[in-house]
């Protein structure tokens, strides 16, 4: 577990100072300074990006990342084919998305053309953005399976966010026009792509070959149905994380997509642990399979569940302490989407809370219960999201996530407890949902109000902070969180004394 905590560290360091980046994007920049519609559309392209990464790779990513210790026993580095086809077949998938959209183009017309016609107006730009984003999720997967986590997670969360507020500078100061600032952004992920193939080049870690390996002769058709299975799984857990704002702005306009982009970014914002813990945990857990180290899986599940729960439990309810500031600081239309927040919120929570199960799954021998799971997932979301959004508006969308998230981990908790006889709970567990309870009403009730919106965030910080942090160190809730704190505090204390 060493790695993954240490690796994740530095990973969560650098997406966090990404999002806060990110925070000034779309807290305060785009909803000043742009439409509804202009910022709804932004959020389209980025929604519709992340749905077609799946269906355009085939889910090879996630595939290189649980076969990648097969090639790299057996094979030497120029030899290794692995990355080629990965390459190829993607490319392939990304024609067959130009294809499919201009067979449907008709309908996507018919849908959109009312309520967001400025969609259809910049549609063309999705080809560029579609792109980018397939591309550089290829060679991510790559970094992640070579463990260059940092390197790929620091250009991805903080890299394409410096360069988004980049543009929006350029756009604000009329240094270029709204067109122009949607070409630029739809090339975001390309340029990140250019900045990762040039690290990983210098690294020497890219290499190609065309020459089918005895590896790839052996394995094709294992690999291909794991592909075929984790892509359908990928894309419907995907679309259920993504379809609100495609129905939203469907229905209601794309400066309905806008509002919700705000409470997806807080909402994302408790995710981050668990993104930067996942992109380390895969390749160490397909590792692990592949020696047959159950307990070694076994303690990444336990230690992944409650570093998570930990994190999304401090992010969560630090937003929801000052989710009434947070809005002051944007126009008041966009507070309508504030009880999405705290669903969504809800809902990120108890996915982090199981811990690692995806990876593990993905990983295992079982990795077919992905597909199942998550059709399941999206069955449920899809339905819920159109009704519930139909009756209740944009709050809808948030009533929908929740249902779907928690019988979705329901199912996966029970399915590996049952087939492995591994669960991630503990008295832990309880200790960290109790100090969460307890800091977050003392500091509810007990905190004044002093009339300024930033001075209101900072005492709610400082003062939740203090007390989350201690429960969690005095009643020793995470070993990892415990070790990790007193090791920094020593290495301060000796370089004071020095």
């Amino acid at each position: 577990m060493g790695v993954v905590k240490h690796q994740s560290i530095k990973s969560s360091l650098l997406i966090y100072l990404g999002f806060a980046i990110g925070g000034i994007n779309t807290v305060l920049l785009f909803p000043h300074f742009f439409t509804g519609d202009q910022f709804g559309l932004t959020r389209i392209f980025f929604d519709l990006g992340l749905i077609m990464v799946p269906f355009c790779t085939f889910s090879t990513g996630t595939m290189m990342n649980r076969y990648y210790p097969y090639y790299s026993t057996h094979l030497s580095e120029k030899k290794n084919d692995l990355l080629t086809w990965v390459f190829l077949i993607s490319l392939l998938g990304f024609l067959l998305f130009v294809g499919g959209t201009f067979i449907f183009k008709g309908l996507i017309v018919r849908k959109y053309n009312t309520n967001s016609p400025l969609f259809i107006d910049y549609f063309y730009l999705l080809y560029p953005a579609v792109f980018g984003l397939v591309m550089y999720t290829v060679f991510e997967s790559y970094s992640w399976s070579r463990h260059e986590t940092v390197l790929s997670n620091s250009l991805k969360e903080l890299g394409v966010r410096i360069f988004t507020t980049f543009l929006i500078v350029l756009y604000v100061f009329k240094w270029i026009s709204f067109p122009v600032f949607m070409w630029l952004f739809s090339l975001s992920y390309f340029f990140a792509l250019l900045v990762l193939l040039i690290c990983l080049r210098r690294k020497n870690l890219l290499h190609f070959t065309f020459r089918i390996s005895s590896v790839t002769r052996r394995m094709y058709k294992r690999m291909g149905v794991y592909s075929g299975t984790v892509m359908s799984a990928t894309l419907f857990f995907v679309v259920a994380q993504n379809v609100d704002s495609l129905i939203i702005s469907s229905f209601k306009g794309l400066n309905q997509a806008a509002y919700l982009s705000i409470a997806t970014y807080m909402a994302t914002l408790i995710q981050v642990p668990q993104r930067s813990i996942a992109s380390i945990a895969t390749p160490v857990m397909a590792q692990a399979w592949k020696d047959k180290d159950i307990s070694k899986i076994d303690e990444i599940y336990k230690k992944s569940a409650i570093l998570q729960l930990v994190a999304a439990l401090f992010i969560f309810l630090f937003i929801w302490l000052n989710i009434d500031n947070i809005y002051k600081m944007m126009p008041a239309e966009y507070s309508v989407a504030k009880y999405v927040v705290f669903y969504l919120g809800v809902a990120k929570v108890i996915d982090m809370g199981t811990g690692a199960n995806q990876q593990l799954l993905s990983t295992s021998r079982l990795w077919y219960f992905e597909l199942v799971s998550s059709t399941l997932l999206v069955a449920m979301s899809i339905p819920l999201n159109y009704f519930l959004i139909r009756e209740y508006g944009i709050t809808g969308s948030g009533y929908a996530l929740l249902i779907s998230m928690f019988t979705f981990n329901t199912i996966r908790y029970i399915f590996i407890w049952i087939r492995f006889g591994l669960q991630p709970f503990s008295l832990n567990t309880l200790k960290a949902i109790g100090i969460s309870a307890v800091v977050y009403f003392a500091c509810h009730y007990a905190l004044p109000d002093l009339g300024n919106l930033y001075i209101n965030i900072l005492l709610s910080g400082i003062c939740f902070t203090l007390l989350f942090v201690s429960g969690i160190l005095i009643l020793r809730v995470s070993e990892d969180i415990n070790s990790t704190f007193f090791s920094v505090l020593r290495k301060i204390t000796a370089r004071n004394r020095s």
